[in-house]
């Protein structure tokens, strides 16, 4: 349903009854901004108008939307049949697409119901978001196929609810490295992050876990730090290093030169308090303990 080419016939529909945008605007009683838009093609009328909007132009709904399935289903919402067609007819999603910014929320829960009995794709449920109720749109979500398509995802992201995308996120985190969740991280709860990002520590995917480091707490950020140095070294941490905090940098530091590891220092060095650093250095490089620090 191409909202230029109705806009198309309803202009030229009006034109040949001779009739202005405002005369066309009287008769519906909409204002004559409200046909300009829809003569350009930039907004679709109230599916409730369709019939008046018809029978002003002298045309048929099917004349005005075209023939097609999709006529079929705005027909069958104007007259509360939905049920009863559904019954006979099973809604294919691309017609819902279609209809759907004409439809009321209920409405399009209710014929994607009717149409997806055995689940939807996370990329068909990208399209209908923004007409779907939230209630419906958490649960198609939480029982969509291909739910590692991390691109769909982020594109659902601003309409589930927060619960609804930690779950799912939750699921992705077990099939995906959780740098793939770097753009849903905005959306996600902070506990969810650190979550998996402690998990993604556990599995080593460090990179990962430097693209998610902006949106974690700073007490798991620390606890990252510290289970990297101690598994994988210092020089891993120069991703994650902008994110510790300097009492941790300060630690991590201190047992780095106890270690005799100065060199390795460079991952951290821009970050730790360039005072408490060079009284690290000094005191190693005296033989003082390192406890006077």
């Amino acid at each position: 349903m191409n909202m230029h080419e109705i806009g198309y016939k309803i202009s030229a529909l009006r034109k040949q009854r001779d009739m202005t945008q405002l005369e066309l605007a009287d008769k519906m009683g909409v204002s004559y901004q409200a046909v300009s838009s829809w003569e350009r093609g930039s907004t679709m009328p109230d599916i409730s108008r369709l019939p008046e909007i018809s029978q002003v132009l002298g045309v048929s709904i099917d004349e005005l939307l075209g023939n097609g399935s999709h006529t079929e289903i705005v027909k069958t919402v104007l007259t509360q049949q939905t049920d009863a067609y559904t019954q006979d007819n099973m809604p294919q999603i691309q017609d819902i697409e279609e209809v759907a910014p004409l439809l009321k929320p209920s409405q399009v829960d209710q014929l994607v119901e009717k149409a997806t009995p055995q689940g939807i794709s996370l990329h068909e449920l990208t399209e209908l978001a923004p007409f779907l109720g939230e209630e419906a749109l958490n649960q198609l979500a939480e029982k969509a196929e291909n739910v590692g398509d991390i691109h769909s995802l982020c594109g659902l992201a601003p309409f589930l609810s927060k619960n609804a995308l930690d779950k799912l996120a939750r699921k992705v985190g077990d099939i995906e490295n959780v740098s793939a969740l770097a753009g849903l991280a905005p959306f996600l709860a902070e506990s969810t992050l650190d979550d998996l990002a402690l998990k993604a520590c556990d599995a080593s995917d460090i990179g990962g876990i430097c693209g998610l480091a902006p949106f974690l707490s700073k007490s798991t950020v620390d606890k990252l730090a510290r289970k990297i140095e101690d598994v994988d070294g210092l020089g891993m941490l120069s991703g994650l290093a902008p994110f510790i905090s300097k009492d941790t940098l300060a630690e991590i530091a201190a047992k780095s030169i106890a270690k005799g590891n100065i060199r390795d220092l460079h991952a951290i060095a821009p970050f730790v308090d360039q005072r408490q650093l060079d009284q690290l250095i000094i005191q190693a490089s005296t033989g003082k303990s390192m406890q006077t620090v």
